[in-house]
């Protein structure tokens, strides 16, 4: 039996996690533009209240209303808006961030805009790194077509809560990814994760499929699947964000415990 052969095999078995999951109570859909009216209260609390409320609603929507109280005249509502921007985890927010940095006059907000724009350009430096891990655009056959924020932010924080991972940046070239690995003496992989559609028989099931290459070469070394459950009905749109994430970490797991053997 080849290696990849057995590690696919090995991490098949390992592999299933089914977490009682409680649903996750997050408003209607009206949410998002409530919390964007808040911005335009006199009272720079309330905007800086609404503004750390969007950054932690998950909905690309929040984007918009939190670049553009960037430009608030409260040093206190720009930086709880630079906060959930960061929090948020959209990428699109990097322009609006870098934008608003040129004319930023606080030290205090051009510092939180800096930490924004590292971690949404995936360079966040981690000392006490020992794998290089680059994550290919998300395969979505859900059938929601809106999973790859619920995806990206579960890796992002699911490896860094492990302590030896640092991320590589989106889109970085051969030549960069190999200076990297050499200069730090890290080992590196290359992660595609394709979501399967819901199961709703018996509650709310998730799975997903994690393949492992090489990086930058992305010569396959295995697959880790990764599963979980909750009870809710289908409909419940924040219990299925909850049980894919559990479902990622669950394959993460499995790929953290046999790293050191691809």
């Amino acid at each position: 039996m080849s290696t990849t052969a057995h590690f696919r095999r090995a991490l098949a078995g390992t592999v299933v996690l089914l977490a009682a999951l409680p649903s996750l109570a997050w408003a209607d859909g009206t949410s998002v533009e409530f919390l964007a009216e808040k911005l335009k209260s006199d009272d720079a609390r309330v905007r800086a209240n609404a503004a750390l409320a969007l950054g932690a609603s998950n909905d690309d929507r929040a984007v918009k209303s939190l670049c553009s109280a960037l430009s608030d005249e409260s040093e206190l509502v720009r930086n709880s808006s630079v906060a959930a921007l960061k929090k948020l985890g959209r990428p699109s927010a990097t322009e609006c961030l870098t934008a608003r940095k040129s004319l930023e006059s606080s030290a205090a907000v051009k510092t939180q805009i800096d930490a924004a724009l590292t971690v949404l350009k995936g360079g966040a430096v981690n000392p006490s790194a020992k794998y290089y891990v680059a994550v290919a655009p998300i395969s979505d056959k859900s059938g929601r077509g809106d999973v790859d924020a619920v995806v990206s932010e579960a890796i992002r924080e699911k490896l860094g809560s492990l302590g030896a991972y640092q991320m590589a940046p989106a889109k970085e070239n051969a030549a960069a990814a190999k200076a990297v690995l050499a200069k730090r003496n890290l080992k590196g992989f290359y992660l595609t994760v394709s979501v399967d559609p819901f199961d709703y028989s018996n509650g709310t099931k998730a799975a997903v499929k994690v393949a492992i290459f090489t990086y930058p070469n992305k010569d396959l070394r295995g697959e880790a699947p990764g599963r979980a459950r909750s009870s809710a009905a289908k409909g419940d749109k924040s219990s299925e964000d909850a049980v894919l994430k559990a479902a990622i970490e669950a394959a993460l797991d499995s790929f953290n415990k046999h790293v050191d053997q691809f």
